[in-house]
């Protein structure tokens, strides 16, 4: 289980728990196209706080249900201490007055020596008669009520008084040896019971077990928690870069439409210069005498050039546009030296 009863930890988390806390340590995740790296953790000092403080409370609800239980487990551990510590003290009491008891025998004893007398005599036999008027559960003959009256009449004697004292005091000892001995024994029965409702149920064990599951829970929306964030996390990075893609890949849609257009250009002017060749060749040919017109109209090829030309990105295309311009110039100088040639 993820907590110890008696074993205690100095980790951070706190006592009493061990290693089933579940960390999750972020990883990179690897774009199949781009190659790129999506991290799932870095989360804020915030969110971080946020886990801690749940961890705290749920370590701190386990830790009160354990305290309280130890707490009350030792409330009656310590009440039992005290009845047995009572009891032992009530055992140790009775037997004082027991031997208490027993030393009244050695005072009868010493009263009839001081009195020289002896259990066959006559004061001693009245004693007796005396002595059985105060037993449980006799039952008295009407000529021995009427013996014991007489002697009440004529008066005790010294010796029949003082051992009728020891007797009483005998019996004070005895009763209070007694008494003493039933209290050891009610607490014994108390004790006794007080372990057997123990035995019917697991206090400590079950205070553990709650504790384990409110950590246990407490671990799993926390791990739950981090992967629903990571996830968040990893759908908005996937969002950023399918949203860069998208935008790459229209700005190269773009990039491709201007291309074609200026190859268009291109096969364009390559198209307007050999008809222009052609032009001054049928020219030549049809009016020899007549004067070459060797001006060739470029604006068009101008105004292509100058749109180009404002074009921050040159391309190659361009260069070619310009190499062709170049060439038709050199065209247009051939045709004149035609002329000349044609006029000698």
């Amino acid at each position: 289980m993820g907590i110890s009863i008696f074993a205690a930890s100095n980790n951070k988390d706190g006592l009493f728990v061990t290693n089933r806390h579940t960390e999750k340590n972020s990883q990179d995740s690897k774009n199949s196209k781009g190659g790129k790296s999506i991290f799932a953790g870095n989360f804020n000092s915030q969110n971080n706080n946020t886990i801690e403080l749940k961890r705290k409370l749920a370590y701190k609800r386990a830790m009160k249900i354990l305290n309280d239980t130890f707490a009350t487990e030792q409330d009656i551990d310590n009440s039992i201490n005290g009845l047995k510590e009572q009891q032992e003290l009530l055992k140790q009491e009775a037997l004082k007055d027991k031997k208490a008891a027993m030393g009244v025998q050695d005072e009868r004893a010493q009263l009839m020596e001081s009195y020289g007398v002896t259990e066959d005599s006559e004061e001693h036999k009245e004693l007796e008669l005396l002595r059985k008027e105060f037993q449980p559960d006799t039952v008295l003959t009407d000529s021995e009520m009427e013996q014991i009256a007489g002697i009440y009449k004529r008066g005790l004697t010294e010796y029949q008084k003082g051992m009728m004292e020891l007797d009483s005091k005998e019996e004070v000892y005895r009763q209070r040896a007694s008494q003493k001995e039933s209290s050891a024994n009610a607490i014994s029965g108390s004790i006794t019971n007080i372990e057997l409702e123990r035995l019917k149920t697991h206090p400590v064990a079950d205070a553990t077990r709650e504790a384990d599951e409110i950590m246990e829970a407490a671990n799993k929306e926390l791990i739950g928690g981090l992967w629903a964030e990571a996830k968040d996390n990893i759908d908005e990075k996937m969002e950023e870069a399918m949203e860069k893609a998208e935008k790459e890949a229209e700005e190269k849609e773009e990039e491709e439409k201007k291309e074609a257009e200026r190859k268009k250009e291109k096969l364009e002017l390559e198209k307007r210069i050999e008809e222009a060749k052609l032009s001054s060749f049928v020219t030549e040919s049809a009016s020899p005498d007549t004067s070459v017109n060797t001006s060739f109209d470029t604006t068009e090829v101008h105004d292509i050039i100058q749109e180009s030309s404002n074009n921050s990105s040159a391309s190659k295309a361009e260069k070619e546009i310009q190499k062709l311009v170049e060439e038709l110039n050199l065209i247009m100088e051939d045709l004149k030296g035609a002329k000349v040639d044609m006029n000698v």
